[in-house]
């Protein structure tokens, strides 16, 4: 569909569209708070934000932010140009506020999850110039210097209102491809990403909801880009800290969200509490991780097929999307580039290619190809196939080993719910394969059976050296699956 086409059915092109436009950037200028305005005026009495009790309008929300800025300015010593601040936000009506009143303000925001190590936030901190505050709600955070109580700021009595023009970035911490703690800033402006956005909407039809579950902390790249498209499209954002799975499903069907949007772990999750209850779900859109054969099943059969996968980085945004139908063929499907996007193979000395990506979507620093640190291959009809991370590749006898292969492998087997296969070293064989196995409730796990089920799916080469059982995994606040410690040789 060519873009004119899209803006036009996005509604993002006419009169009264563009004139309210104009008025808002007319009153912000590069301020994110000019796409709070622009809303307010659209959409107005509609749900902006809620948690299933607090229900926010566009207008609401707007006004909302000017107050909160006032009171958040009134609160700390001064603001200069180069001020920033850590913010331990959790996934609540009140921190979406407060993250807007601080971009409002023209403060650089390092937004971070609230649970995050403070370890990690003292990390973050010291790689900034002062002053750097810290906004959090949780009480051993408060010891650090410069810590501001999110809580008692909202519920001061400040009364007043402010407007800015000052352009304020928000910055991501990832790992990376290194494994080693990095800050991402996103680039500004609004013509860079609308081709992208335009594609990606009309091509998925987010457009056509008309509320989301945002099932990813806001604070992750994935969840905050979700947040925007709703802000953008001016669809009611459901958003929630509640971890209590029933009283989820339960607002799911109130508030008759149609759309998901969260890593494949939150998204299974709610397939599994969804099962055989009333729901509204037309759309899934999963991101952050890799889906797997197991998670895609269960969620195109207890709530809908119209899924898409989206593949990307903290570095490079989203630059492909997957369909049901190319997801079904092939789990580790890429899909299509977004429009903008280029990408090549490189070959690696140790075997494989790895992708890289050229993005007007990539970070601000980023320059030229962004290595993704991902190993992928194109198949017989063009597309591209994950094959696993460059990092995480295992060498047994010379042999270059996936472990998303064999993970594929042993999610094929009866009795097995979820794995993560790792490599160990070995003095003989350079490295072996470990997989870590949790099991089906009330099936138990027999490792010589486990290993015979395997040889009709892999070649003797690849089948796992240990299985370790395991009763369950952990994920980091982004859904991705935290590798399981060894056991200690005895």
């Amino acid at each position: 569909m060519p873009f004119i086409n899209q803006l036009i059915r996005l509604r993002l092109i006419t009169p009264r569209t563009l004139f309210l436009v104009a008025r808002a950037k007319a009153t912000h200028g590069r301020n994110l708070s000019f796409l709070l305005k622009l809303a307010a005026d659209r959409f107005a009495e509609k749900t902006a934000l809620t948690d299933g009790n607090l229900h926010i309008n566009f207008r609401e929300q707007y006004s909302a932010v000017l107050r909160l800025s006032f009171a958040i300015r009134n609160s700390i010593p001064y603001i200069e140009n180069n001020t920033a601040a850590v913010f331990a936000c959790n996934n609540t009506p009140g921190h979406i506020i407060f993250l807007f009143a601080l971009q409002n303000l023209g403060i650089k925001v390092l937004l971070v999850n609230h649970r995050a190590h403070i370890t990690d936030i003292k990390c973050i901190r010291e790689k900034q110039p002062q002053p750097c505050y810290l906004f959090t709600a949780e009480p051993e955070q408060l010891n650090l210097e410069n810590a501001c109580n999110i809580d008692k700021i909202i519920a001061s009595s400040a009364q007043g209102t402010v407007l800015s023009k000052k352009y304020a970035p928000v910055v991501f911490s990832t790992s990376g491809t290194t494994g080693q703690s990095k800050l991402i800033e996103k680039k500004t402006g609004i013509f860079y990403w609308l081709r992208s956005f335009a594609h990606l909407t009309t091509y998925t039809g987010i457009d056509k909801r008309e509320s989301v579950y945002i099932a990813s902390p806001v604070s992750h790249g994935f969840g905050y880009a979700a947040l925007m498209f709703a802000l953008v499209l001016g669809k009611k954002a459901m958003i929630t800290d509640n971890k209590d799975q029933q009283q989820i499903t339960e607002l799911l069907t109130r508030e008759k969200i149609d759309l998901l949007a969260g890593v494949p772990s939150s998204l299974y999750r709610v397939a599994a509490n969804m099962r055989g209850k009333k729901h509204f779900i037309r759309l899934i859109i999963s991101g952050g991780a890799p889906l797997n054969e197991v998670i895609l099943e269960d969620i195109s059969q207890h709530l809908t097929t119209n899924v898409f996968g989206m593949y990307g980085s903290t570095e490079a945004s989203t630059s492909f999307v997957a369909n049901y139908e190319m997801l079904k063929k092939n789990i580790h499907a890429l899909g299509t580039p977004l429009k903008g996007i280029q990408y090549r193979l490189e070959s690696q000395p140790g075997g494989g290619k790895e992708l890289l990506i050229r993005s007007h979507l990539a970070n601000i620093s980023a320059y030229g190809w962004l290595h993704s640190g991902d190993l992928a291959e194109e198949d017989e009809n063009g597309y591209l196939i994950w094959c696993g991370r460059k990092d995480n590749m295992i060498i047994k006898n010379g042999v270059n080993i996936h472990p998303v292969e064999i993970e594929n492998a042993l999610l094929r087997l009866d009795s097995i719910e979820d794995v993560y296969v790792t490599g160990e070293e070995d003095n003989l064989k350079g490295e072996i394969i470990i997989a870590f196995v949790k099991s089906k409730p009330l099936l138990q796990v027999d490792e010589q059976k486990i290993k015979e089920g395997l040889r009709s799916f892999l070649p003797v080469i690849k089948i796992p050296d240990k299985i370790i059982q395991t009763t369950s995994f952990e994920f980091t606040t982004t859904g991705k699956k935290v590798k399981p410690a060894l056991p200690l040789s005895k």
